[in-house]
């Protein structure tokens, strides 16, 4: 059954995803943990992200890095299994840390001189997907390496949204038969992502019109903060 903190749970994340293109899952997941076990909060996620997909097309096609896209996704779609094979070997709360400081550090070194901080920017787009490939099969955590590479990239805050959210679409729609078949994304899951997408559209429609509305500058800030948030999230449970 759908509650009021689930519903605003969805729509704080849906917010956020409408503004920087990324964070929907990073804030749903914990927050929707509390009310759900987390399979299910994982599986409703990537469920109301498939079903945003198509809107996401509509929404995001005019301002589509369409060839940056496709460079992430060779580099991905391959990590992804040998994410999930590393996971066999590697401990995934480590894998969390690891992938915190390496967002500490390359924020820091966005604020460092041009030379310095053109750095990240300069790496090839198929080993920022790679990064992030192997990281959603081995700690869920897909976002970071491809948002600070898009953000150091020259592209226009609308370019950077709308690679972002049709990226983490398609990694969504790749995972989702894997949900079905452990038995996550079940009937009363696919219920409440159905009852609970009106919430989404009303986010998304509400965070693209503040989106429309903010500075190139206040937009790298606040996916910046985002995903410094992201970093102290997967390092809490860990450090506590």
């Amino acid at each position: 059954m759908i509650t009021v903190l689930i519903l605003g749970a969805i729509l704080v994340a849906g917010l956020a995803r409408a503004v920087t293109g990324f964070g929907f899952a990073l804030l749903a997941v914990p927050l929707l943990g509390l009310q759900m076990p987390l399979p299910q909060a994982v599986a409703l996620t990537i469920l109301l992200q498939v079903a945003m997909f198509p809107r996401d097309i509509a929404a995001s096609w005019r301002h589509l890095d369409r060839g940056y896209l496709m460079r992430l996704l060779v580099g991905a779609l391959p990590a992804i299994p040998l994410g999930q094979i590393a996971l066999l070997t590697i401990p995934p709360d480590q894998a969390r840390l690891a992938l915190a400081a390496l967002v500490v550090v390359a924020i820091a070194m966005r604020a460092a001189p041009a030379r310095v901080a053109g750095l990240i920017g300069r790496a090839p787009a198929p080993l920022a997907g790679a990064i992030a490939g192997l990281m959603a099969g081995l700690a869920a955590m897909p976002g970071p390496p491809v948002v600070l590479h898009a953000l150091a990239r020259p592209l226009s805050p609308d370019q950077v949204r709308a690679t972002l959210v049709m990226f983490f679409g398609i990694l969504s729609i790749i995972s989702l038969p894997a949900l079905i078949h452990g038995g996550a994304a079940d009937r009363s899951t696919i219920l409440l992502a159905v009852s609970s997408l009106p919430a989404l559209i009303a986010a998304d429609w509400a965070g693209r019109w503040v989106a429309r509305r903010l500075r190139s500058s206040v937009f790298r800030q606040l996916a910046s903060g985002l995903l410094l948030f992201s970093a102290c999230i997967a390092a809490y449970p860990i450090l506590v």
